[in-house]
């Protein structure tokens, strides 16, 4: 409660501190203002100097006038979204107004006006909004308006589903749904929406905005804070940002700014409800006979806006204006899942149904069996030409040997493991016949939610103005449903999620040709993550009772062959925050150059308490045989049965570490934008920043150095490079800063005719340096004791007992007392020191041509290029291919440990402390330690080259509609810097040879077309057909829209990974033997899984990382609304609406499984079909779901 109420004080105190104007306080982009400019020209061309112009907005209180200038320029900057009026007047000529001009957020539009010879007091009207054309700078970006937010069918009313209209977005949450983590129907989706591909950018590297201020999470970054559908006012999507205002992102932004009072109350109350009744059922629960899971999603809510009026005490109406908002949502969600668990002969130690045919003999002349388990314990060497003490057969080759268990009954070896065999009986029946995926299970996803909103604008005067607004959600949602009810082994978890998000904004016109605009923002984000089975005791299993303080939980049990027993994750309590920001912009206008300059400075904080989860791990390595070393070419041993035997061949415990991380970012930028002539405009910009490493409270973190020279080679007379160094209040940065992050950025708009623009642009963009999580070491103060399962990796440990194992001890938290001996003889995994920055060039080169003054054409090259990308790690470990020829038994033979003696007994966790260690281990990098992964590396590349096409319809004749269509291709050779959002192919076969990891990205979507428009039926009062329709058949036949979001994307590509059969650190891919395709591609077969098979022993595979000629499903979607309103009054109505998701009720499957399992528990020399569900879809996305809503607008 203490800690709570210090960062309550904390987070409010730097808030303030953000308004009051302290400049060490962060900074973003001021992009939720408009820029309107032209040129004044009269009938014959020439330009008409020293008219007065004047823009004002009656909703907004806003009033503006200046003269142009003596190239009849004029230039209104800093200006709010909203509905504007423009006047001008000058001697000689016809007083000019043109009403209905809407400006966006973030717009630069342009109005040229001809002024009319006559008198003054003569006017010329229109009303017509700004052009469609860009002729300002080469942006590419894609605005979505307040009737489009609302009126949309958005998918669990999440604003940021808007981001996809544009059809070179892809979200990669499908990615990660693919590999069945979440759902579009969980609440999830409320941040997770968010994980998006930008035009070949990586999901992480893009820029979040809410009301201007930054609303990028530093540790995954994606989205903090999502504000309510009915608090939007408008949603933008810049993808190609060329204007040097736009910093620490690859040139993508989204800004969405919050609805604000006008000077007429408005509001509207709302009820959208969901549930199964009119739901169809999940494809695969049909597929199974499953009936659908109950289902209930309600949101409820109002808002409400206009003037601060308050009789007696407070009158104008222009001054001061309010809005405000608060909504509820709860829901439950059907959820299902697959599980593979033990048939009953399995849990009673009878494991005959998997014996096969006979494949062979082994070394001693006894017939080997398809699905054999051997005896764990009989591992042992035999001599070609000797006779084997044990069973007095002759061996015919040299090497080791383990008996077969009869029959597979592991009783024959006597009483069966007690604490094993407990486990196990912890896995529920199954619900289908077979060994794999027999057990289907449906379950629900409870979430609820709270939202607050309020805002604040004011008018100081006609030169001044601020806003302030306060927004704050409250969240429930659910990690992973309790399929397995309320067993404590089952998998549920539990996510509260809270967000706070404050921004508040000034702006002030100096002069006509001079204003600055300050934007300022803070947000805090808590999450926690529960697991179900949450205050168990590890002793109830008979486990040692240390675990019930350190770790009170089921331990993570991974068993080969099986679903794993207890929960999926660790669990954390998690602080974004606070994360502030404060941006200064100033624009002058200077005849035909238009100056922009600014800077913004940001700091992130985060902090964790991370409880460590103990594992366990039956992989079955020690059942599989004759030889363990030597391949039989089909499968042997099995995890379950090892485990129940008492083995194990893995697992690891720990201790809660509570790190706390500040990164600050500073970035400043000139821009000119130039109107070279009447019709062209040049935009020079160029851009500094700075992004500092992170730094750790208090220095508990440590970064390693590869050439700096370990002190314990001193020890042993050899020199060894690599050591951890710890943090210092002389070193606190976790890598070296770069100080040489320079952009520039041009771009031109040359107005070829009338109605098309030619447009064109470069620029070089600084996206964040670091990814997801905490990428320095915790050693020294965390710990994680791996189970010392094998001393030699071919045989148990007998020192390792279900009931003990950790015979060893722990791993001692030792601060940074050991210096640069910290983790020797254990594993590392952190950032070195040195890095370079990632950076991206962007180009694009296109033509905008207004058809209409309602219709624009774009069509666009748009291409970028990446260099020095991040990915989240490499093995640096891994063993050198030259040594690969040496052959398994030689790298696996053990000799004699340079390092025994100078590493205490017990202290190692790959034997380093044991008289001899296996030569793989003295021959790798970094020899000292059990494996070195680097953290955040910047080793990637990427390429993207794209034809982008956008139609625009502005709203007309009561339609609206936008049609987005992208052809690309996409090519890198890492994951992405948080590679945990894509569809899963593991990392670098090859550290050695990165180039060859250069394929297709795993988002990459070659065809990707999206539809979406409104449309008013043209029946009713003042329509085409029956405008004077009498009230009755109006309250009928008048008032229906229709609006659709019809999306169409080909399927992502697929990459088959496998097993590292030689264990030396790489993350090998299969050969490629035979076509991948099958003739009728099906859920039980979608590829030729026979057309892959382990790549030899030496070798690192011919399959590429990802397939550009395999792929999964496409997606083809409809999503519907109907909507009828009954007008009371101008400003009064009531709407009911039907939405209709996945309208034709097409079936949506995921991915194939192509990674993960499947190679696991498969031989080495075995076709890739021994995994059974490698090439099966096992999941889909949701059937057609039927939403109804109430809204009433006054």
């Amino acid at each position: 409660m203490k800690k709570r109420k210090i960062q309550w004080m904390r987070f409010t105190a730097l808030f303030v501190a953000f308004v009051c104007g302290i400049p060490w306080i962060h900074a973003q982009l001021a992009v939720t203002t408009a820029t309107l400019s032209g040129t004044v020209t009269d009938a014959s061309g020439a330009i008409v100097p020293s008219a007065s112009v004047k823009l004002s907005s009656v909703e907004k209180g806003i009033a503006r006038t200046q003269e142009t200038d003596s190239s009849g320029h004029y230039s209104f900057t800093q200006l709010p979204p909203a509905n504007y009026l423009l006047s001008i007047q000058s001697g000689g000529f016809k007083a000019y107004q043109q009403k209905g001009i809407v400006l966006d957020a973030g717009q630069s539009a342009t109005q040229n006006v001809t002024l009319v010879p006559g008198a003054n007091t003569e006017q010329v009207v229109v009303n017509a909004q700004a052009s469609l054309l860009n002729t300002e700078n080469a942006n590419l970006s894609a605005d979505i308006d307040a009737k489009q937010v609302v009126e949309l069918p958005l998918n669990l009313r999440n604003v940021y589903g808007l981001a996809t209209l544009n059809s070179s977005v892809n979200n990669t949450s499908e990615s990660q749904m693919l590999l069945g983590g979440g759902g579009p129907s969980t609440d999830d989706a409320d941040q997770d929406i968010s994980f998006l591909n930008f035009a070949g950018g990586f999901f992480g590297t893009s820029a979040y905005l809410l009301d201007g201020a930054w609303d990028t999470d530093p540790e995954w970054g994606a989205v903090d804070y999502v504000p309510s559908v009915d608090a939007v006012q408008e949603f933008k999507v810049q993808n190609n940002s060329f204007t040097a205002q736009y910093g620490w992102s690859t040139g993508n932004v989204v800004n969405v700014v919050t609805k604000s009072g006008t000077n007429a109350f408005h509001g509207d109350v709302y009820e959208f409800y969901r549930n199964d009744a009119l739901d169809a059922n999940l494809w695969f629960n049909n597929h199974n006979n499953l009936k659908k899971g109950d289902f209930n999603r309600n949101q409820v809510g109002g808002s409400a806006g206009g003037p601060l009026y308050i009789p007696g005490l407070y009158k104008q109406r222009e001054k001061t204006f309010i809005f405000g908002l608060f909504e509820h949502l709860s829901l439950s969600t059907p959820a299902n899942s697959t599980f593979t668990v033990p048939d009953s002969n399995f849990l009673n130690g009878n494991f005959s149904e998997l014996l096969g045919a006979q494949g062979g003999v082994d070394a001693l002349g006894r017939p080997i069996y398809v699905g054999q388990i051997y005896d764990p314990r009989s591992t042992r060497t035999i001599t070609a030409g000797q006779v084997d003490p044990k069973t007095g057969l002759v061996a015919t080759k040299t090497g080791y040997i383990r008996d077969p268990i009869q029959n597979n009954n592991i009783n024959s070896l006597g009483p069966l493991d007690p604490i094993g065999t407990k486990l196990v009986n912890y896995y529920p029946k199954a619900t289908g016949s077979g060994i794999t995926n027999n057990l289907v299970t449906t379950g629900t996803n409870p979430a609820h939610s709270n939202e607050y909103l309020i805002r604040v604008d004011h008018n100081l005067n006609n030169a001044s103005r601020l806003y302030f607004r306060y927004s704050y959600k409250e969240e429930f949602k659910t990690g992973t449903p309790n399929y397995w009810g309320d067993n404590p082994a089952g998998p549920g978890n539990a996510r509260p999620n809270n967000r706070w998000n404050m921004a508040a904004g000034y702006s002030q016109v100096f002069s006509p040709t001079f204003t600055m605009n300050i934007m300022s923002g803070v947000e805090v984000w808590h999450e926690t993550s529960t697991n179900q089975s949450r205050g168990f005791k590890p002793t109830t299993l008979g486990l040692p009772a240390y675990l019930d303080a350190n770790s009170p939980e089921f331990p993570i049990v991974t068993v080969g062959g099986e679903s794993p027993l207890g929960p999926l994750t660790n669990e954390t309590v998690t602080n974004h925050g606070p994360i502030g920001s404060v941006a200064v912009d100033f624009i002058k206008s200077l005849h035909r150059h238009t100056l922009n300059f600014g800077f913004m400075f940001v700091e992130q904080e985060d902090d964790q308490a991370n409880f460590f989860q103990s594992t366990l791990k039956s992989g079955g390595q020690f059942t599989t045989g004759p030889d363990p070393n030597a391949a039989t070419g089909f499968t042997t041993g099995n995890g379950l049965a090892q485990l129940m035997l008492g083995v194990l061949d893995g697992g690891a415990t720990g201790t809660t570490y509570n790190p706390a991380v500040a990164v600050h970012y500073y970035g400043g930028y000139v821009q000119d934008d130039w109107n070279v002539l009447r019709n062209l405009t040049l935009n020079l910009g160029l851009r500094y920043e700075i992004q500092t490493a992170p730094t750790y409270r208090h220095n508990v973190a440590s970064v390693f150095n590869p050439t700096a020279l370990n002190p314990i080679g001193t020890t042993i007379g050899q020199t060894l490079p690599g050591a951890l160094q710890f943090l210092s209040d002389n070193q606190r940065a976790s890598y070296d800063t770069n100080f040489s992050n320079w952009a520039p950025r041009i771009g031109f708009s040359y107005q070829a005719r009338p109605n098309v623009v030619v447009r064109g642009g470069y620029g070089i963009f600084y996206p964040p340096s670091i990814s997801c999580c905490f990428e320095a070491s915790a050693s020294g103060f965390a710990s994680q004791t791996n189970i010392p399962y094998t001393l030699d990796a071919i045989t148990p440990n007998p020192a390792v007992t279900t009931a003990n194992p950790w015979p060893n001890g722990f791993i001692p938290i030792t601060g940074n007392s050991l210096g640069e001996l910290q983790q020797v003889g254990y594993g590392v995994a952190s950032n070195f020191r040195q890095r370079n920055s990632s950076y991206v060039q962007q180009y694009l080169l296109g033509w905008q041509w207004a058809i209409t003054p309602n219709d624009v054409l774009d069509v666009n090259y748009v291409g970028n290029h990446g260099t020095h990308l991040l990915t989240s790690s490499l093995n640096r470990s891994q063993l050198d291919p030259k040594y690969l020829p040496m052959g398994q038994a030689a790298l696996n033979a053990l000799v004699p440990n340079p390092f025994y003696g100078a590493i205490a007994p017990g202290d190692s966790s790959c034997a380093l402390d044991q008289p001899n260690v296996v030569q793989s281990q003295l021959l790798q990098p970094y020899s000292q330690f059990c494996g070195v992964q680097e953290n955040d590396v910047n080793t990637g590349f990427s390429n993207y080259n794209a034809l982008q096409m956008n139609f625009n319809h502005r709203f007309s004749k009561g339609l609206t509609a936008l049609v987005s269509y992208t052809y690309s291709k996409f090519l890198d050779n890492v994951e992405g810097n948080n590679s945990w959002s894509y569809s899963g192919n593991p990392g670098p076969a090859n550290n050695y040879n990165l180039a060859a990891e250069k394929s297709v990205d795993g988002s990459d979507t070659p065809h990707s077309l999206v539809a979406n428009y409104i449309y008013e039926l043209p029946f009713g009062r003042g329509k085409a057909f029956g405008s004077n329709m009498n009230k009755a058949a109006n309250a009928v036949l008048g008032g229906w829209e229709v609006s659709q979001i019809a999306t169409f994307k080909q399927g992502i590509p697929i990459g088959v990974s496998g097993a590292d059969i030689a264990s030396y650190g790489g993350n090998p891919r299969p050969d490629v033997v035979g076509d991948v395709h099958v003739a009728h591609p099906n859920i039980h077969e979608w590829f030729n899984t026979g057309a892959f098979a382990y790549a030899p022993y030496g070798t690192f595979g011919t399959a590429p990382r990802f397939f550009s000629y395999l792929r999964g499903p496409g997606y083809q979607n409809w999503d519907t609304s109907i909507m009828k309103n009954w007008y009371f009054s101008e400003s009064m109505r009531l709407q009911f609406r039907a939405e209709m998701f996945n309208t034709f009720n097409h079936a949506q499957f995921y991915a194939p499984q192509f990674g993960g399992e499947t190679y696991t528990g498969c031989d080495p020399n075995a076709q890739a079909g021994c995994a059974s569900s490698l090439g099966q879809i096992t999941n889909a996305f949701p059937s057609r779901t039927v939403q109804f809503a109430g809204k009433f607008y006054w």
